[in-house]
């Protein structure tokens, strides 16, 4: 089954970064077979996320540390059946061709369905290749109708404007986003229940929104999330510092339970609910495992009680 088809029953996905590009051979065979053997141990998981990591310089060129999600893709598929979610940051593309290309030998060659269309770091740069909305319109080009092939896009709930964005990049074609790591019932909540209200005012079908959590085991943890634009309150930071040694990662496991809890039933009790799913971050390499546990715990948390 598509992934694009059960985006309405709660899909859950695991976020794997790629390895280094200059790791040798050895190490990305051993991380393949870690990442395989990883997710076979979550019979219920819908779907590996491979997010493109990169840098922007100031001019907003990139550098790219890590191998690319397609070829990471492509060296997971021998002998696995989970569905990879390739990422892609458009605005890199060498202009609206450029990236049709990459789109057709992805789906053509390679065999993948499901992407993550991104936009650039900043609104001020003029980047060469196209935006999210117009790169939503090309893969619907490239699919020529075919069902199973889905666009995704990110949200950033801090944003301003971010439910029409969402509206704006629902009707070019996105069937889902995936969030920040969220730490935080609000603004995320809010924005659902806007987003669903606007989407019912514009008779447009809403898409599913991937909540996406992830374990923490040390402060260092919490000062990158933080980086990377997480909303965190001080009481939640004491919460996630609560215990020492192994039981830290237990405790960002029952701050996780608690704001998706709050979520869900904020967003249930609107008046135009929001389909939703769940995207676990392993964020570092050391964390990798208490993802994939964080990934295997999650069904048991579908109704847990919002405390």
């Amino acid at each position: 089954m598509a992934f694009v088809d059960r985006l309405d029953a709660l899909p859950i996905v695991l976020e794997v970064v790629p390895p280094h590009r200059r790791a040798g051979e050895k190490t990305i065979a051993s991380l393949v077979q870690k990442v395989q053997d990883a997710a076979s141990s979550v019979p219920h998981l819908d779907a590996l996320n491979i997010p493109e990591v990169l840098d922007e310089n100031h001019a907003g060129l990139p550098f790219y540390r890590n191998l690319g999600p397609r070829q990471f893709a492509r060296r997971l598929r021998d002998g696995f059946s989970a569905e990879a979610i390739v990422n892609k940051v458009v605005v890199h593309a060498k202009g609206e061709g450029d990236l049709r290309a990459w789109l057709e030998e992805s789906i053509e060659v390679d065999g993948l369905r499901t992407f993550v269309l991104v936009g650039g770091a900043s609104s001020r740069i003029a980047y060469p290749g196209p935006d999210v909305v117009r790169a939503n319109g090309i893969l619907r080009e490239v699919a020529r109708g075919r069902r199973d092939v889905a666009a995704g896009n990110i949200t950033i709930p801090e944003r301003a404007g971010e439910v029409g964005r969402l509206v704006e990049k629902t009707r070019a074609g996105a069937r889902f986003f995936t969030s920040q790591v969220l730490f935080e019932p609000e603004p995320i909540s809010s924005v659902l229940r806007e987003y669903g209200e606007a989407c019912a005012s514009a008779g447009v079908r809403p898409a599913t929104v991937l909540l996406s959590f992830a374990p923490v085991a040390d402060y260092e943890d919490i000062e990158f999330l933080a980086w990377l634009g997480a909303t965190m309150t001080p009481e939640t930071e004491e919460a996630l510092l609560a215990h020492r040694g192994r039981e830290v990662g237990r405790a960002s496991f029952d701050v996780a339970r608690r704001i998706w809890a709050r979520i869900r039933d904020a967003n249930a009790g609107s008046r135009h609910p929001v389909p939703l799913g769940v995207n676990v971050e392993e964020i570092s390499v050391h964390n990798f495992d208490l993802a994939v546990r964080m990934a295997r715990e999650f069904p048991s948390w579908k109704d847990a009680k919002a405390a």
